[in-house]
């Protein structure tokens, strides 16, 4: 079963690496920002590992914040027969519909909704989810992001897998950061562009699984890894020469966990005042 999933996960990547051809052949030369994607094709790679693969016919599967490649990777490759996205747009043609999505060869019309997931309803009937994706969404959360864990435990099934990714803010690069005086975001900077679309509370391993066990599911993994940027020997090293923790070190945390129960707290405590 394990080398069935890194197979599957091999092939999702290749479709990701075609994925970001077809953009760029797309652009033409034009708008495009493949440093994004270079930058994140290991987390993808690592995400892609951990997805489980449908486990029943009609399995259906939510990804948060969707991307293409991983919409159709859950059809074509997870076996997931009924794949839905969010988005946020202010196009009111685009509040609910089907969205057809083609990469690779390999095709799909999938449900789409935009929704503010901090304030509105996920359009989706209880407990029919087998899979939620939330990646590298969490951080992005401003004012309540037990809204969003409540909602996905709303339309998650009993035993259904939820995947989330999000930056580590106690990696070794960042202890280095703090430790000679510098702050330690990962990408809490504000933008020229004046896009409020930054990071708002970027997260450690512990706040993750208090998040996830307010919200009713348990932790099955919960690991971080260097996906962004090489390990930071000297971050490590001065962890080491101090006598300090060496795991959860990494910049990146993944989690897989199962919904076990309801909400079991609508404000986790040290995450809200």
């Amino acid at each position: 079963m394990a080398g069935d999933i890194d197979d599957r996960a091999a092939q999702s990547l290749r479709l990701f690496d075609t994925y970001v051809t077809e953009l760029r052949q797309k652009a033409g030369g034009g708008d495009f920002d493949e440093t994004y994607y270079t930058k994140h094709r290991a987390r993808f790679g690592q995400t892609l590992s951990v997805l489980p693969v449908a486990h029943r016919s009609g399995a259906r599967a939510l990804e948060l914040g969707a991307t293409d490649f991983i919409q159709v990777a859950l059809r074509h490759l997870y076996g997931y027969d009924e794949v839905i996205g969010t988005q946020f747009t202010q196009r009111i043609e685009e509040k609910l519909y089907r969205k057809a999505l083609s990469v690779g060869g390999l095709s799909t019309e999938n449900l789409t909704t935009s929704v503010n997931l901090e304030q509105e309803l996920l359009p989706l009937p209880d407990g029919t989810l087998d899979l939620a994706l939330c990646c590298e969404v969490l951080e992005h959360m401003d004012i309540d992001p037990m809204f969003m864990l409540g909602e996905l435990n709303r339309v998650c099934a009993s035993g259904a897998a939820l995947v989330l990714t999000t930056p580590n803010c106690c990696s070794a690069r960042n202890f280095w950061k703090i430790a000679n005086g510098y702050r330690p975001h990962f990408f809490m900077q504000y933008e020229i562009s004046r896009s409020p679309y930054r990071h708002n509370v970027e997260w450690d391993v512990h706040a993750v699984a208090q998040l996830a066990r307010a919200a009713g599911f348990e932790p099955e993994r919960l690991e971080t890894h260097d996906l962004f940027e090489p390990p930071h020997l000297e971050g490590i090293a001065l962890l080491r020469k101090n006598n300090l923790p060496l795991e959860h070190r990494g910049d990146c945390i993944i989690m897989l966990a199962r919904k076990v129960s309801d909400v079991v707290d609508r404000w986790p405590a040290g995450i809200y005042i």
